[in-house]
């Protein structure tokens, strides 16, 4: 049976090292516009399957300009202190098909600041997640640190508030933006990659 995925894109308004960091702009898009391009280009896009959670005005209407659906995220939901999983939690309790006791049901947390993420990169997470069984799979730099940009869990694991076992790593050479540092490292990557 084939597989129920949720891509999800937490994307608050209120970044502080870069304010409006999911907004900035990279060569002419902002950065949560890559995001979206990537889950669009997995091959387990549906069409309709791309949710961003965000508590922004101006975050949810660039998302359904780009025709993804967006989830109202609450203030309280949005400050500094908040972890994504309880973001994620909040996120599939508003999607109306998922089920968390579904094995068959996976969310993609894809982050809004990591332009460089591609879908194969995504497919890559989900495939091996399939493939050996796991629960989890998440991407990490070469040196085998998280570097957050993509994140594939079963249904079961995302209210979870323990360690998951069963977990699995996908390399990458990502950097997430944080701050002008960020952008202007990525942009020079970028440029080289063209």
């Amino acid at each position: 049976m084939k597989p129920e995925i949720y891509f999800i894109i937490p994307a608050r308004g209120g970044s502080k090292r870069l304010p409006r960091k999911n907004l900035q702009s990279l060569f002419g898009k902002p950065l949560i516009q890559y995001a979206i391009e990537a889950c669009k280009n997995s091959n387990f896009y549906n069409g309709k399957n791309i949710f961003v959670s965000t508590e922004d005005e101006q975050i949810s209407t660039t998302s359904k300009d780009l025709e993804v659906s967006v989830i109202e995220r609450p203030g309280s939901l949005a400050e500094d202190h908040v972890w994504t999983q309880d973001v994620l939690e909040h996120a599939v309790t508003k999607i109306k098909d998922f089920d968390a006791s579904r094995e068959d049901h996976v969310v993609v947390r894809v982050q809004a600041n990591s332009p460089q993420v591609k879908g194969e990169k995504i497919d890559e997470c989900i495939e091996k997640l399939l493939s050996h069984g796991l629960w989890e799979v998440f991407t990490v730099d070469e040196n085998g640190i998280e570097d957050a940009a993509v994140h594939v869990l079963r249904a079961k694991c995302v209210a979870q508030r323990a360690l998951s076992v069963y977990k699995g790593v996908v390399k990458t050479n990502y950097i997430d933006v944080h701050d002008k540092d960020d952008l202007s490292k990525i942009k020079s990557m970028m440029e080289k990659q063209c």
